[in-house]
């Protein structure tokens, strides 16, 4: 077998395992994205403002009216509870005392659509400040 055919066998063999791999994990607001449930959130940190994204499996927007969120947040080795309002669109909203700059944040979202279980997202995040 000719060494350029070999080449083009791996090449086909390995093509589907990266087509079905999942998309980015920085989403199109800037945020870490991660699956929860059926759908994917991302978290963005703004200031003080913990702002929950959420989209379907095929990253279309998903109304959040109506759902409730919350984000425990792990930030200067102090954990806040941070209440995620419903902020138009596909955006939950809160506000934690994140002060000054830190070097990594650590994020859990319970995000419950209505009539749906709730359903939970990790993320940890590197340097975040203001």
């Amino acid at each position: 077998m000719k060494f350029s055919t070999l080449l083009l066998a791996v090449a086909l063999f390995t093509a589907p395992g990266t087509a079905f791999a999942d998309g980015p994990k920085i989403g199109p607001n800037g945020g870490q994205r991660a699956d929860a449930g059926p759908y994917h959130v991302e978290v963005v940190l703004k200031g003080n403002d913990v702002v929950l994204y959420v989209t379907d499996g095929a990253d279309k927007p998903v109304d959040v009216t109506g759902a409730k969120a919350e984000a425990t947040v792990l930030a200067n080795k102090q954990t806040q509870k941070v209440a995620l309002e419903p902020a138009g669109g596909n955006a939950l909203k809160g506000q934690a005392n994140l002060g000054g700059a830190h070097d990594s944040v650590k994020v859990v979202t319970a995000l419950t659509m209505p009539g749906q279980k709730p359903v939970q997202a990790r993320f940890e995040m590197g340097h975040a400040g203001h």
